[in-house]
């Protein structure tokens, strides 16, 4: 009995055999520390990766920059390669600035199959950037700057990024206003360097499209500009256009009529008396009109008028020359200057009382007064006639009598006369004044 137990203890005590395999191996199990674990290759070989397409742009890291290939990261399963040529190309100047680490975007030139190189150009994946940023300045309508690399016969050529835009003669205000082909071919070579604000009006990758219009952003900017004009405002510009009623002036994105009538206070009879072609000019905004695109100039409101000319140049006391324009009952309207007129109060024609100024002036006379008062504000001119002294009434009319003679050839004097006729009225002035002085001996004798 004793001996059943102890076999039947033997039994359950004994190890289960592990299975073998059909080499007659023990397979690897998880508890079983002799079994393998799969190497890096093994996992990579396993892993899936992205499989650049061709035509796709995807951002890379530069590894490496050889004399002849540049290496860059895309993420695949190999690295992609810019081939020699496309480098021998690139600008100096960008590959100069690229490093080790930079992060630069890429055009898949084809799909690799099997062990084919991933090749890639870097100048593609800098132009679609630039596609991209056009398609958005298509969608938005906003206006960008470029500058003028060349012409032919339709157009102009113009640098966008990395892609030559195309602005045909009719998207171009100056070219579009030309008609003769010669002009019209020196307006194009003398635009070449300018910098255009234009506007994206039409693209298509893949003919490698893209035209752009001056004209379209020009309207914009015509727009703005004439809603930021306030009237009082004082601009600068240039004269672009002389006409018998007035003379245009370029004030950038608009121009402005600057009538006859407001470009001088002396009276003109055509613009060109004051102002020539490609002048610059100051003027002040009188009028803006923002639906019809009209602005009102003036020039003349900015000038010294002739009131303050006169007033700089002359003081009270000077004696002035001046015409009669008009004679009333209160007295004599005098002009010393253009534009200026003064008043010679009936008081101050005569010494003695006048009842009727036209006794003495008549419109037309040219005669020599002193001036009394300059009130500026109000423009206005006290004159005298009265207070002119005799002798400097003489001087006066001698310096007339020099200025309007005519030599003539003969062995008499030719100033004896003059001074003769000075020397009577000058009795004639003195007979009238207020206090009459004695005869002299000389007047004696000839009585």
């Amino acid at each position: 009995m004793l001996q059943l137990e102890t076999e039947n203890n033997e039994q359950q005590a004994a190890p289960t055999p592990e299975p073998k395999n059909g080499n007659g191996r023990t397979p690897d199990t998880p508890n079983n520390p002799s079994a393998s674990k799969p190497s890096w290759i093994d996992l990579l070989a396993e892993y899936e990766y992205p499989r650049p397409r061709q035509g796709e742009i995807i951002n890379g890291e530069i590894i490496r920059i050889e004399e002849d290939v540049m290496f860059i990261n895309v993420g695949a399963k190999r690295d992609a390669i810019v081939p020699h040529d496309e480098l021998a190309d690139l600008d100096e100047a960008l590959l100069n600035e690229l490093s080790r680490g930079d992060t630069v975007p890429v055009y898949v030139l084809r799909t690799p199959v099997g062990n084919e190189e991933l090749l890639v150009s870097l100048e593609k994946g800098l132009q679609q950037l630039d596609w991209d940023r056009a398609e958005r300045l298509l969608e938005t309508d906003e206006t960008v700057d470029c500058q003028v690399v060349g012409h032919n016969k339709g157009g102009l050529l113009v640098q966008f990024g990395r892609l030559r835009g195309f602005v045909p003669n009719s998207h171009e205000p100056d070219l579009k206003r030309i008609h003769d082909n010669k002009k019209r071919m020196t307006a194009r070579q003398k635009k070449v360097g300018d910098i255009l604000s234009l506007k994206v009006v039409e693209i298509d990758r893949s003919r490698e499209r893209l035209i752009m219009s001056a004209t379209a952003a020009e309207k914009e900017q015509r727009l703005q500009q004439l809603q930021a004009l306030n009237v009082g405002d004082t601009v600068s510009g240039e004269v672009v256009n002389l006409t018998p009623y007035g003379a245009f002036i370029d004030l950038g994105h608009v121009s402005g009529l600057l009538h006859i009538s407001k470009i001088s206070w002396e009276n003109i009879d055509h613009p060109s008396d004051a102002l020539q072609v490609g002048d610059e000019v100051q003027v002040r905004i009188d009028k803006v009109d923002v639906d019809r695109e009209r602005i009102s100039l003036n020039r003349k409101a900015l000038l010294p008028g002739p009131w303050e000319q006169f007033a700089e140049q002359h003081e009270e006391g000077e004696l002035v020359e001046g015409v009669v324009t008009a004679v009333t009952d209160f007295g004599a309207f005098v002009l010393v200057a253009d534009n200026v007129e003064g008043l010679v109060h009936i008081s101050e024609i005569d010494n003695q009382y006048l009842e009727n100024p036209e006794n003495v002036v008549q419109p037309g006379d040219t005669v020599l007064t002193r001036i009394l008062s300059i009130e500026l504000d109000r423009e206005r001119l006290g004159l005298s006639m009265r207070r002119v002294s005799a002798n400097e009434e003489v001087e006066w009319m001698l310096e007339h009598r020099r200025q309007e003679a005519v030599p003539a050839v003969t062995d008499e004097a030719p100033e004896a006369e003059p001074q003769a006729e000075a020397a009577e009225q000058v009795e004639e002035v003195e007979e009238t004044e207020t206090a009459v002085a004695p005869p002299t001996e000389l007047q004696a004798e000839e009585e």
